[in-house]
């Protein structure tokens, strides 16, 4: 499955899970899980932004298992909180962590995606820059060139 389905997917996962119903918290306080519900995010976002930039379909996919695996602990942490706070809490931490270490994971690859492709397209047109200026050189000075070859032929000829 490619990534911006089970990002799709993720996120309409992400979005429902908002929907449940919370306990008993102040207003305007951000609770573990609305943090590492936004951190998934964030991350999910990060993911398909190196995808979009050429990251390898290897790492890509290695990227959304870790965010599945942490979207999964999120929603442990949601079923755990009416029953136990201290639980859900753990569980929410875990999802954090590992969604920010894919968060900086999915950086990387899409910076190396990005070095890998300005070098390849440098690559590209050095080759092309020297072809042309070869065959510049190669159409002026031709006709020291067919000179070059008689020369040597009479050099043979002389010699034999």
């Amino acid at each position: 499955m490619r990534f911006r389905q089970l990002a799709f997917l993720g996120t309409l996962l992400l979005v429902i899970s908002s929907l449940s119903p919370t306990t008993d918290i102040a207003s305007g306080q951000s609770t573990p899980i609305e943090i590492a519900q936004g951190k998934i995010v964030q991350a999910f976002q990060i993911v398909q932004q190196a995808d979009l930039d050429g990251a390898s379909p290897a790492v890509v996919s290695q990227l959304a298992s870790s965010l599945n695996l942490a979207l999964s602990f999120e929603q442990i942490a949601i079923q755990l909180l009416p029953t136990n706070k201290t639980g859900s809490g753990v569980y929410a931490s875990l999802s954090l962590n590992l969604s920010t270490t894919t968060a900086v994971q999915a950086l990387g690859a899409a910076s190396t995606a990005r070095t890998e492709r300005v070098l390849s397209q440098v690559g590209t047109y050095s080759i092309a820059l020297a072809t042309g200026l070869g065959s510049t050189v190669l159409i002026v000075e031709f006709h020291r060139v067919k000179n070059l070859i008689r020369r040597i032929r009479l050099r043979r000829l002389r010699l034999e």
